[in-house]
């Protein structure tokens, strides 16, 4: 069963797996600098991996970078993401000062898809439904860099992200052999049959786990994700690299 996000012009889908390219920067100057390089590449989504941001707090320097991303990605879809330190990001952080740096980037119109750590919020399907209302979609996201549970573990880590009531279900674990990437790719292929409206994406991290970045759309992974400039996590191809093995698939997939 194909399931579909229409945002903007282009599309989320659990039939291709679209390339997201994180902006890893600091400062103001630098955030735009790599959004502009990432657009230039043709890139059809970017992940805002705020938690590098040094100007995280400041509300309207926030707003302002928001609202230039905004006006220079206007036809490529954006992803706002704080990535806690408990998940492998860059910043220790307050579960208040998260939602509410989260709920305030949902009013500025100006991002369309935020990133929630839910096993860290209490009230987690309340906190979505906020986010939902205030006009973006909520992509839940469970991240374990020291291992990849069980088969059975995996997909109640999945069924607790549906429960929150959103819109894409990420998992990204660490393997320590090739069964284990396998094992990733299973339960993200349960988690695509069972929901009915719901997207996932699993990656597999690491150099064990790059084959995971490449084949997930067999298992109805919608994102991958390509550094352009600095990768975000550990095994991230290169942005022209999955560019070319896409379309060699899609390609050799036509004939």
């Amino acid at each position: 069963m194909s399931k579909k996000i229409f945002i903007k012009d282009r599309y989320l889908s659990s039939d291709k797996m679209t390339v997201c390219v994180p902006v890893v920067a600091t400062t103001k100057e630098s955030v735009i600098e790599q959004v502009k390089n990432s657009i230039a590449a043709s890139a059809e989504m970017i992940e805002l991996r705020a938690d590098y941001f040094s100007f995280l707090y400041d509300k309207q320097e926030l707003s302002e970078v928001l609202e230039t991303v905004a006006e220079i990605a206007k036809s490529t879809i954006i992803l706002f993401t704080i990535r806690t330190s408990v998940e492998g990001g860059q910043i220790d952080i307050s579960e208040e000062d998260y939602k509410n740096i989260l709920l305030f980037v949902s009013t500025t119109g100006n991002t369309d898809i935020i990133d929630v750590e839910s096993s860290h919020i209490s009230e987690c399907t309340h906190f979505v439904n906020m986010l939902h209302n205030n006009g973006v979609y909520v992509l839940a996201s469970h991240h374990d860099f020291d291992s990849t549970p069980e088969l059975l573990d995996m997909t109640d880590m999945y069924d607790k992200m549906q429960e929150t009531g959103a819109d894409i279900l990420k998992l990204a674990v660490m393997p320590k052999d090739s069964s284990e990437v396998i094992r990733a790719l299973k339960a993200a292929d349960i988690a695509n049959e069972d929901y009915d409206e719901e997207l996932v994406v699993v990656i597999s991290m690491g150099k064990i786990g790059m084959f995971s970045r490449i084949a997930g759309s067999l298992v109805g992974s919608c994102i991958t994700f390509a550094a352009l400039e600095q990768s975000s996590a550990p095994g991230q191809i290169d942005f022209e690299d999955m560019n070319t093995i896409i379309r060699i698939l899609d390609k050799n997939g036509e004939n």
